[in-house]
């Protein structure tokens, strides 16, 4: 579905398109560059944006079958870029991963967008509001791509760090075993980090100035936002290692509450067998005990059960078993 196209010239919107083939046209008429952002493409809207403006067969083909690794290619003079979104479902704990491809041209940038959130809306926002960096050409585009990618994955990236720090919590100051949700974290942080660190290639791919150099206005801001792409992974390294800690740490933690509570037990345990053993001897049928004819015999029984309970029962709080 075409979600918004238009002409810029000089850094301002100087035109609209109401279609691929109306795109297309402006992209052969006048100065600047076509901005085109599709969503959720059928197969043939992609092809009818191949036709229209003449995109490299491979590329048109890898954004229609989709799960690309984030990557930088070059075709003739078209660049193709594919990059991952990703957004958090912090009410249901889902990790939605998206994925943007990208084409560039000389007089076009278009975005193709396999996204679940508004994407598109984000980069037109920054494509608008830097009118001096959109002047300089459809690279702003790029920039304006690649930045909203990484805030998009800061904010996800805090987020997780948020239920991570709710976690710890959960694992320090409660009883229940969190391993299933320090797994289930990890996996998310992990899925994060597949979507983030394939884009400092790309970012690393246009600092060289292959295959195509950036004016120097649009170098700058790409230099910011791989200064924040590289911190970014290097956070979620930190955080994927944090789990690997908390999980070691709650497993720890399972262990003593296990030989806490086999302690308990094993000393209650030995606690009741003291009078079961004085009552099990006293109970054998035989004639010749002699406590059994004594008049005191029952209460001196009683007496040393208590004993014995009372004895043990103080020992055991004293090391702590109890």
């Amino acid at each position: 579905m075409l979600v918004d196209s238009a002409r810029y010239h000089a850094g301002a919107r100087d035109a609209e398109a109401t279609s691929i083939a109306d795109a297309a046209r402006l992209s052969r008429q006048g100065p600047g560059f076509v901005w085109v952002a599709v969503s959720q493409p059928a197969g043939g809207e992609l092809d009818e944006l191949s036709g229209c403006f003449d995109l490299p067969a491979l590329a048109v083909k890898d954004a229609l079958e989709g799960h690309q690794r984030p990557k930088l290619e070059q075709y003739g003079d078209c660049v193709f870029i594919v990059v991952k979104t990703v957004r958090y479902e912090e009410a249901t704990g889902q990790l939605d991963i998206g994925e943007l491809d990208v084409f560039v041209g000389a007089r076009y940038a278009i975005v193709v967008s396999r996204s679940a959130g508004d994407v598109s809306g984000s980069i037109r926002r920054r494509i608008d509001g830097y009118p001096a960096v959109t002047a300089l050409g459809p690279m702003a585009a790029v920039w304006a791509v690649l930045d909203t990618v990484v805030d998009d994955a800061e904010r996800v990236t805090d987020l997780l760090l948020d239920r991570a720090q709710r976690i710890e919590q959960a694992v320090f100051q409660g009883d229940r075993d969190q391993s299933e949700s320090i797994y289930l974290h990890h996996r998310r942080v992990d899925q994060l980090g597949r979507a983030v660190h394939p884009v400092l290639a790309v970012f690393d791919t246009l600092h060289r100035g292959e295959p195509v150099m950036s004016p120097d206005g649009v170098r700058a801001l790409l230099s910011d936002a791989s200064d924040h792409a590289r911190r970014l992974s290097e956070e979620v390294e930190l955080l994927s290692g944090r789990l690997d800690g908390l999980l070691s740490a709650n497993l720890s933690r399972v262990t003593v509450r296990q030989n806490e509570i086999m302690q308990k037990v094993s000393a209650w345990a030995a606690i009741a067998a003291a009078p079961t053993i004085i009552t099990g001897i006293y109970g054998m049928n035989f004639h010749h005990i002699p406590e059994l004819t004594w008049p005191f015999g029952y209460a001196f029984a009683l007496v040393v059960m208590v004993a014995a309970v009372w004895a043990l029962h103080w020992n055991f709080r004293r090391v702590g078993w109890l």
